[in-house]
């Protein structure tokens, strides 16, 4: 465990009980449904522009081994989308939604708060992770500006990263949640969440749980770190 078991409060709860544990539940940005489908898409895309290019070396042998190679990268590309597709529909249909508390809407440069992490049943887990991390990407405004369309985002960048939860999971039958309480502390140089310029910066908790099976599942929730009013 990457933190010692006196910080770390953890406890099975009854699932009929759904009352917050902490004051604020996170919200969670990502729209599963949507990550799926494109990952499903460009994976079976990928997947027939391989069988595309096999059928091309093999009607014309001059460019064979040329076009050969190339699928094979294509396909590698299109397997390891589609495995991943097909861990992320696992995931989606078996493991129940994890939720994320914490004491404060928002919380200030430098402060420590507590923050739960909660997940229901019928899973397995072997362990469950949650990492701080701070990132932050830059708008740019387009030349021509299209309805829905005025704004270029560039390539996010990780402004900050911590481990603030790492320990076993286990057994959870139908009915049962199991939650843990750890605390949570923001850096004293940490960046304000919000807008400033054409610079975007986010706050976010992501939880990673690793099941049997092979499958996993990464999710994030929205934090707002902010000066004290």
């Amino acid at each position: 465990m990457a933190q010692g078991s006196t910080e770390v409060e953890t406890a099975v709860v009854s699932s009929d009980e759904d009352q917050p544990t902490l004051p604020v539940r996170l919200e969670s940005p990502q729209t599963n449904g949507g990550r799926l489908a494109g990952t499903w898409f460009f994976g079976l895309l990928l997947s027939c522009i391989t069988y595309g290019c096999v059928v091309l070396g093999q009607n014309n042998p001059e460019m064979y081994y040329a076009v050969i190679a190339a699928a094979v990268v294509i396909g590698l590309l299109a397997a390891l989308l589609v495995w991943s597709a097909f861990q992320q529909t696992l995931a989606f249909l078996l493991i129940p939604a994890t939720t994320v508390e914490v004491e404060f809407e928002s919380v200030a440069p430098g402060a420590t708060m507590r923050f739960c992490v909660k997940q229901p049943g019928p899973i397995f887990l072997k362990s469950i992770r949650a990492n701080l991390i701070c990132i932050q990407r830059r708008e740019r405004k387009l030349p021509i500006q299209k309805e829905g369309r005025s704004r270029s985002r560039d390539p996010e960048r990780i402004l900050y990263q911590e481990n603030i939860l790492d320990t076993d999971g286990g057994w959870l039958f139908p009915g049962q949640t199991r939650q843990w309480i750890a605390p949570l502390a923001i850096p004293e140089d940490a960046q304000e969440s919000g807008k400033a310029d054409s610079q975007v910066t986010q706050w976010r908790i992501e939880v990673w749980g690793r099941t049997h099976m092979f499958v996993g599942f990464m999710r994030q929730y929205t934090l707002k770190v902010r000066q004290a009013d």
